[in-house]
This record gives C-alpha cells, sequence and structure tokens, in this order.
C-alpha cells in the first residue's frame, strides 16, 4: 500500500485505493460499449470485426495503463467514436480510401500529433484560452456526454439531423428512465459506487424486459492476423497533396481539441485543475493519445484520445491514474470475454453520463454573461458540442467567434497571437473538409 501511494500519490490527492479501483471500474463499465460499436463501425470498411474487437481491447488497455503510469490521470484511453466515424464514413467511404491507406493516414497524424505535444506552441496554445472558456468546455463535454447518453438509451431520438422525443412506452428508453431515477437516489443518500451499483441494477432489471440480452457464449478466441501492421503508405500517397494535408490537419487539430476538450473538462468539474485552469500531467496524457494511436494504427483502429466515460470514474471518487491502470487492466481482462461487453447497452449507460453530464454544468455560473465578448463565443461552445455531436466543432465556434467578436469590439490587441493562429487553421480545416 505505500509503494502505490508513493507512485500515484493517493493520500496527496485525497483519495483511498478503494476510491481509485471503484472509480476504475466504474470507467471500464461505461466505456465497455466500445468493444462492440468500435468494430461495428470499422466492419463498414471491410475490416475483420473480430480482429477490431482484439485490437481495441488491447490498445484501450495499453493505452489507459501507460496514461494512468505516466500523467497520473484518471483519463481512460481509447479510440474514439468521432474518429472511428471520420474513418468509415469520411476517408473511406467518402474519399475512396481503403482502410490499410486510412490506417497509414492515423499513423502519420499520430506522429504529428506527438511532435506538436513536444513543442512548447501547445503550452502557449493552452495558456492563450481564456479562463471562461475552460469552464465552457467543461459544461459542452456534460452536454454531449448527456445527448450521447440519451440517443443511445433512446430517450432521445435523432434522426435526418431532427431531435424529438424517443417512445417512453419501448422497453429500452423505459429502462433508462428507471435507471435515471434509481441511480438519482443512489447518488442523493450518498451510497458508495452510486453509479457503478445503478448500472449494474439496470442491467438486471433489463433481463426480464427483453433489453439486457444476455450473451450466448461468454469466451472469443482474441486475433489480430487480419488487421495488425497492414497502414498502406504506397497507396495513401496517390490521393494527392491537397486531400491528404486536408486530412492529416482535421485529424491533428481534432485529436488535440477532442483530448483538449475532455481533459480540462472533466478535470475542472473535479476540481483536478489550478486557479489558471491549467491540468497537471495534461502534457503526458497528450503524449499518451499520440503515442497510443500510432500504435492503434499498427494495430488496426483509428485514432485514440481520452474517453469522455471517464468522468463517471471521476464522479465516483478517482484522482489519480490508478483509476486509469485498473481500467486498462480490466480491458486485458476482458481479452477472452469480449461478448460480455454487450451487457453495457444505450439503456443501463444512461444513467452514469446522465448525472455526470448533470455535475459538469456547475462551470457555467463562473462565466461572465453580461460581457457579450465572452458570454457568446462560451455559449456557442457550450451548444455546438451536443448540437454538432463534436467536442472539436464546439471549440472551434468557440474560438472563432471569439476572435471575431473581439475584432469587432476593436479590442484584437487583447487576443493572444496563438487564438488567430488557431482560427485560421479551423477557417482552413473546415473548408478543406468536416471535422468528426
Amino acid at each position: 500500500m505505500k509503494k502505490i501511494d508513493e507512485v500515484f500519490h493517493l493520500s496527496q490527492r485525497g483519495t483511498t485505493l478503494f476510491r481509485e479501483l471503484r472509480g476504475g471500474c466504474t470507467t471500464f463499465c461505461s466505456m465497455a460499449y466500445l468493444i462492440v460499436v468500435i468494430p461495428g463501425l470499422l466492419a463498414g470498411t471491410g475490416m475483420d470485426f473480430g480482429t477490431v474487437m482484439t485490437a481495441t481491447c488491447l490498445i484501450a488497455a495499453l493505452g489507459s495503463i501507460a496514461s494512468g503510469l505516466v500523467s497520473n490521470l484518471p483519463f481512460a484511453l481509447a479510440p474514439g467514436l468521432g474518429f472511428t466515424t471520420l474513418f468509415t464514413h469520411t476517408l473511406c467511404q467518402r474519399c475512396g480510401c481503403t482502410w490499410q491507406q486510412a490506417l497509414a493516414l492515423v499513423l502519420l497524424s499520430g506522429l504529428l500529433f506527438v511532435v506538436f505535444c513536444l513543442t512548447p506552441l501547445r503550452e502557449r496554445l493552452n495558456d492563450a484560452l481564456p479562463m471562461p472558456f475552460k469552464f465552457a468546455l467543461s459544461a459542452g463535454v456534460g452536454l454531449f456526454l448527456t445527448l450521447s447518453g440519451l440517443i443511445n438509451a433512446g430517450l432521445i431520438t435523432a434522426d435526418e439531423n431532427l431531435v424529438d422525443m424517443g417512445t417512453l412506452a419501448s422497453p429500452g428508453p423505459l429502462l433508462a428512465l428507471l435507471g435515471i431515477l434509481l441511480t438519482a437516489a443512489l447518488v442523493m443518500k450518498r451510497v458508495p459506487g452510486a453509479l457503478m451499483l445503478g448500472m449494474a441494477a439496470t442491467a438486471v432489471l433489463g433481463i426480464p424486459l427483453g433489453v439486457t440480452v444476455l450473451p450466448q457464449t461468454l469466451t472469443a478466441a482474441p486475433a489480430l492476423s487480419m488487421t495488425a501492421l497492414k497502414p498502406d503508405f504506397a497507396g495513401l500517397f496517390t490521393l494527392g497533396p491537397i486531400p491528404l494535408f486536408s486530412a492529416l490537419l482535421s485529424l491533428v487539430v481534432s485529436q488535440y481539441f477532442d483530448a483538449l476538450g475532455i481533459l480540462l473538462g472533466v478535470a475542472g468539474d473535479a476540481k483536478l485543475t489550478d486557479s489558471t485552469g491549467d491540468l497537471e500531467g495534461q502534457r503526458e496524457a497528450m503524449l499518451c493519445c499520440g503515442a497510443a494511436t500510432c500504435a492503434g494504427a499498427m494495430l488496426g483502429v483509428s485514432n485514440v484520445t481520452a474517453v469522455a466515460e471517464s468522468a463517471t470514474g471521476i464522479r465516483e471518487g478517482a484522482r489519480t491514474g490508478l483509476s486509469a491502470v485498473t481500467a486498462g487492466f480490466l480491458f486485458l481482462c476482458m481479452l477472452p470475454f469480449t461478448p460480455l461487453a454487450e451487457l453495457a447497452n444505450g439503456a443501463v449507460l444512461a444513467a452514469p453520463l446522465v448525472m455526470v453530464g448533470m455535475s459538469m454544468m456547475s462551470g457555467i455560473t463562473q462565466i461572465t454573461w453580461k460581457h457579450v465578448e465572452i458570454s457568446l463565443p462560451s455559449f456557442l461552445m457550450i451548444v455546438g458540442m451536443p448540437f454538432t455531436f463534436s467536442i472539436t466543432n464546439g471549440v472551434m465556434l468557440g474560438v472563432v467567434s471569439y476572435v471575431v467578436v473581439m475584432v469587432c469590439r476593436k479590442r484584437a490587441h487583447l487576443v493572444a497571437p496563438a487564438l488567430y493562429i488557431l482560427a485560421g487553421v479551423f477557417v482552413l480545416v473546415a473548408a478543406l473538409g468536416a471535422l468528426p
């Protein structure tokens, strides 16, 4: 126990071994659905479902363990859903890349991301963001998590860009609603492990309702041979310089702000940031995201980032990298038992995501709403994340509108040069291709 405390500084951060283990288990349960969803999306490119499932488990395990040990932050890593969608629908289906060429793009973007994180520009860019933006990041990520949970549970539908209420009489949405109320009751009574207990109870309640389906088999043999070591660089350079530059720029910019939004947004709500809104270990966590992206491309998955579901473990009291290491270890243990991931359906995950999303909204009280030059960009950042279903798009709306408003208010000299550069990059990326 003393050795663990020395490595992860448990007592210094006011946590305990049990809280970290509980937080890691909760984070794992909240993100276990990725084991099934990521392969399902990448199968649309011709990749083998089973081998991608193995690759997803491996990279989530290795990335989370490495990040926990290096950064000592309670953020698990895994292939991002936004990046996986970009990989499948934009790079492969719209742009005509083979999945081998798309993996080469992912590997190059990961290398560029690592180089960027090692330069002083990363720190200058982070310092250039006004403090209210960091509160807006937390609120925006909270709404993003909440909307994701409600859509996956069927409580809200989003078909053909139209958002509507789901059918509450259906078993799935009804179970999600019961799970939210049950978890809320556990949280109000301050029951330890309320989120994890809520998920477990919701899964059990879903069995008689037919929502939780027990897998036909408990085990599946891991396999990697069909996707590992397959990036195609020779074919990649036949795409042309402009499409190649556009794709790389989109991936690097999106990965940076996706990770930044989750790290600062979630950490700010958990009081892990300092008085300026900065996060100790942020650079190391981002480097791990870049390194994991490179490793993931070699194994056969899309860009890796810090997962927003880490907020559920942090809500349970996790404050150190031991939580991320625990989640990573559980992914390793899942390799032979991947069919069990099907238990983590949308109805089961709705409650923890909604409860965490609600708690992350508290930061909006720190934003000075009467000053338009701050309130408008902050507002656009907050609503942009759930409305576009992209953390990066939300940041883009906030930064670009802030620069424009400050110039119009004749306060251009108060804007950090890094923000002008960033706004220009965002406009360029938006003109060249869509952000994930």
